[in-house]
């Protein structure tokens, strides 16, 4: 996609200029118009959505169950590998969140993918038909796909570090790039979807983003600009994160300060932005609007409860505290 490409680029001529130290306090606002410039579209294409759930959850049952008589000598096949990534884009949650989420964990816990598979794996999910399906149009079943790829990444990522050992250096900046790209262009932030289960996309790019902070291969300025994005994607929201993004991205922040105090120094710059654009704005009469008070107003208030919090973090936010 020509977008999703122009999307990259921008955001990695910023890391290059925050690399090279030629950009720093102002790394919030271009990233802010990067978002800005993406052009969505007005009308939904045809999601292609598997619709054999029944015979999808009896396959599912069946290579769980070959996986836990194997035990160690446990394999799958491409085939049945790649049928259990196409079953990500159901909308019944029955198969997807049930089913290939738990079977796809069981396979990297017991590290049943081989080497092959786990790159093949990866670079199917970050595909532009998995990780922004259907992602410039209005709000559609394609979120489960996108969603469920991020959250997958993160496994794939977790696995990586634990047992795999097989990433290398630019493999790792390439993923960052995309799930970037992906967390600037994503709207659909809904958490639980009535009678389909959770979509949950911010939650999944915290997940994945988690998991980028740990790599040691990846750079503090790669993790600066992802602190960055992910923190305009939440703060833009116009879905109400209340389905525990607020303590999940506190604890990832958390987490991240607790690794060099320059994150603790730029995380202060990223609220100081926030604050100073939220007492230059008017109240609007929309559900966005108050979505995105509230989303803030239960993120900062989850960060003053974290015994953990930087005490320069805390002071500010007991500064600002009556207004939010």
């Amino acid at each position: 996609m020509k977008q999703v490409q122009n999307v990259i680029q921008q955001l990695t001529e910023i890391r290059t200029a925050l690399m090279n130290g030629e950009i720093y306090q102002s790394v919030p606002e271009k990233v802010l118009a990067v978002m800005d410039g993406v052009q969505y579209k007005t009308r939904r294409t045809h999601i292609a959505i598997p619709d054999d759930a029944d015979a999808a959850l009896a396959r599912i049952a069946a290579i769980d169950q070959q996986i836990k008589t194997d035990g160690k000598a446990a394999q799958i096949s491409d085939e049945a590998l790649d049928d259990l990534l196409r079953h990500m884009a159901s909308p019944d949650a029955r198969v997807r969140d049930k089913g290939v989420f738990y079977l796809f964990n069981r396979l990297l816990r017991q590290t049943v993918l081989t080497k092959e598979q786990l790159l093949w794996v990866k670079d199917r999910l970050l595909s532009d038909d998995y990780l922004f399906a259907h992602i410039f149009e209005p709000e559609n079943d394609g979120v489960f796909l996108r969603s469920f790829s991020a959250m997958f990444l993160a496994g794939v990522l977790y696995a990586n570090r634990t047992f795999y050992h097989v990433l290398t250096e630019a493999e790792l900046v390439a993923i960052e790039m995309r799930v970037m790209a992906y967390t600037v262009i994503e709207l659909d932030s809904r958490g639980y979807v009535e009678n389909k289960g959770w979509a949950h996309a911010m939650t999944h790019i915290i997940n994945v983003w988690s998991e980028l902070n740990e790599t040691t291969e990846l750079q503090r300025a790669d993790k600066l600009l992802m602190l960055v994005v992910v923190m305009q994607a939440y703060r833009f929201s116009d879905n109400a994160l209340a389905y525990g993004e607020d303590s999940h991205l506190t604890n990832v922040i958390i987490n991240l300060m607790k690794k060099n105090r320059l994150y603790i120094d730029y995380f202060l710059i990223v609220l100081q932005e926030w604050q100073q654009a939220m007492l230059t704005i008017a109240p609007e009469e929309n559900v966005a609007f108050w979505n995105r008070w509230y989303n803030r107003n239960r993120f900062l208030q989850s960060l003053l409860v974290q015994p953990e919090l930087p005490e320069k973090i805390a002071d500010y936010l007991r500064k600002i505290s009556d207004l939010f």
